[in-house]
């Protein structure tokens, strides 16, 4: 009896040994961890910080922060010049630490007029997107040029004697999306995107701003008789978020690529959308709104206000996970330290 009793001991250990190891299983595939990147400045360097723990960008003295994404473990960081009077964009990018001059990097020629303004990355690769003036251009007609580039190599999208301007760009696949305000060579401005170098133009009214993609398509954010929509490129609909009378600044596209929710923010204003529905966050005495991302109905976000000063926090799901303050330089309008972009991993 005494022989019987040991394996059946053994066969239940082992049955409830798995029985835990599934339950782990289960556990951390329900609870999955995430990194929070912050792209921003303290005492006039750029710099960002994952999970509260801050790296100093290289030669980041007075360059501000203005994007962060994270692709593969590569953190990629765009800045500009504290001091910067001229619109250039970006000017610097960093991948993992190690800085870049835009400007070289794209073979922009000197003394010309420039503005790169959106950044994106695909699988490793790098893509700009904005206008250059071409200096050799034999006809004043093709003055400036539309374009974006991808590893440095440049593809012109639209040619004017006058500037047209670049809102965002998008990589899926083998296509380039890119959202633009079209000026031709009568001045008559049309707005709409590049699907590679093929123009949809959309509205000489409308305002355009950036793209996202989830499951259910590509979508940009459109604004129209006094409301933001988003406009599905798939599917060729609209679907409105909301409406304002307000004058319109900017707006943000966001989509829960867990979910496939949209959320939206704009003009750097205290509330935001779920699909259609408005939401007013905790204020914590911040009454605006910096940048936005959800993962996993985790909702991440920078709020921030200027009062004799500039304070800011980092809030998920409403709860402040970390602070910053600065102090406005007198002569520039720039402050010490700032929180400027958020950017969610999961692990």
């Amino acid at each position: 009896m005494r022989n019987l009793i040991l394996p059946f001991i053994l066969l239940l250990t082992f049955v409830f040994s798995c029985r835990e190891n599934s339950n782990d299983d289960v556990l951390e595939k329900k609870n999955p961890s995430y990194d929070v990147y912050i792209a921003g400045t303290e005492n006039n360097k750029a710099c960002y910080w994952k999970n509260t723990i801050k790296t100093e960008l290289t030669n980041g003295d007075n360059i501000n922060t203005m994007d962060i994404k994270v692709e593969n473990n590569d953190v990629y960081v765009t800045g500009v010049l504290i001091t910067n009077t001229t619109d250039n964009g970006i000017q610097y990018f960093w991948k993992n630490n190690i800085r870049t001059d835009v400007k070289q990097y794209l073979s922009i020629p000197n003394n010309v007029q420039y503005d790169i303004n959106s950044f994106t990355i695909n699988n490793g690769d790098v893509y700009f997107a904005g206008y250059v003036e071409n200096p050799a251009a034999t006809n004043t007609l093709d003055r400036f040029e539309l374009c974006y580039w991808k590893n440095g190599v440049k593809t012109i999208l639209y040619k004017s004697q006058y500037i047209s301007t670049v809102k965002s760009i998008l990589v899926d696949g083998s296509d380039v999306y890119v959202s633009v305000t079209k000026v031709d060579n009568n001045q008559n401005a049309e707005k709409g995107y590049y699907k590679n170098t093929v123009f949809n133009s959309i509205s000489t009214t409308h305002l355009v701003f950036n793209f996202i993609k989830n499951n259910n398509g590509i979508h940009l954010l459109i604004f129209k008789n006094n409301a933001y929509y988003s406009f599905n490129i798939n599917s060729n609909t609209e679907t409105i978020l909301g409406g304002y009378i307000l004058p319109v600044i900017s707006g943000k596209l966001i989509s829960d690529k867990l979910t496939n929710d949209l959320y939206m923010i704009y003009n750097d204003g205290g509330e935001y959308y779920k699909n259609t529905t408005l939401v007013t966050p905790n204020s914590y005495q911040l009454p605006y709104i910096k940048d936005l991302f959800v993962l996993g109905n985790n909702i991440y976000m920078i709020k921030y206000k200027f009062e004799l000063g500039y304070n800011a926090k980092v809030l998920i799901n409403g709860v402040a996970s970390q602070d910053i303050s600065g102090t406005f330089q007198n002569g520039n309008p720039y402050y010490t330290g700032t929180f400027n972009s958020i950017y969610v991993v999961e692990n």
